[in-house]
């Protein structure tokens, strides 16, 4: 009776952690979704300013000005041309990441073999630092081409004003991000809630788990070098009940 009652427990334990990791799951999910949205206006923002703008000439410009300031226009346009296309390329690899994840992650996580949530779940929260860090390059390469955009198209006394307000921008946007990072930063390897122990050891009813899940729980857990081990960690739960 006894045992009977500790494996519904023990059911009724994972069929919990796995609607947890179903809601995290949707969050990694929606946090891409938004983002790769974002990257796409980005990306119709950068197409514009590289087919419609045609930057002049300012050969006539300079024609009495000394040598050394000849080649100040090319160096401009450079620079421009330069961080708009890195700026669109930025972006339409994080707009393609996301689809990719979203379409094959979905996919995984509902019609997967056994563990297939931890699987999906974990590869989304993997990848987001690197999309995240490449939407924050093309943002970055967005701003720097309007900066030098201003110089391209405004006289020098508005485009000094404006390019101060692109830096602006650029700047409030870094402390913005510095300040929330360190607002809502934690250890993950010490203060972050984990219940994959949950799907393993004395708390798994499933007699042979596939590859997958095991693959998912060498992944997860490949941080905990040193501490208990997961049926110990399960044991210690279950007893605190």
């Amino acid at each position: 009776m006894l045992a009977a009652d500790k494996l519904q427990l023990q059911s009724a334990l994972k069929q919990q952690a796995t609607a947890l990791k179903e809601k995290e799951f949707q969050l990694h999910h929606t946090n891409l979704m938004t983002v790769g949205t974002q990257a796409a206006m980005l990306t119709a923002c950068n197409i514009t300013m590289l087919i419609e703008f045609q930057p002049p000439l300012w050969s006539s410009d300079f024609s009495a000005s000394p040598a050394a300031l000849l080649y100040l226009p090319r160096l401009v346009k450079f620079l421009y041309y330069t961080c708009n296309v890195y700026a669109l390329c930025c972006n339409i690899i994080v707009v393609s990441s996301t689809t990719v994840l979203a379409v094959l992650g979905t996919s995984l996580a509902l019609r997967g073999p056994d563990g297939s949530m931890i699987v999906a779940t974990e590869g989304l929260y993997a990848e987001r630092a690197r999309i995240f860090s490449k939407f924050g390059k093309g943002l970055v390469g967005t701003i720097s081409a309007a900066f030098f955009a201003c110089f391209l198209i405004l006289h020098w006394e508005t485009a000094l004003v404006a390019s101060s307000m692109c830096l602006y921008t650029a700047r409030e946007i870094f402390r913005f991000y510095s300040r929330v990072k360190k607002t809502f930063d934690f250890d993950e390897n010490t203060e972050a809630i984990d219940l994959n122990s949950l799907f393993t050891g004395a708390a798994n009813i499933v007699a042979q788990p596939s590859d997958l899940f095991n693959r998912a729980m060498q992944r997860a857990n490949g941080l905990r070098e040193g501490g208990r081990t997961r049926d110990e960690e399960t044991n210690s739960f279950l007893n605190n009940l």
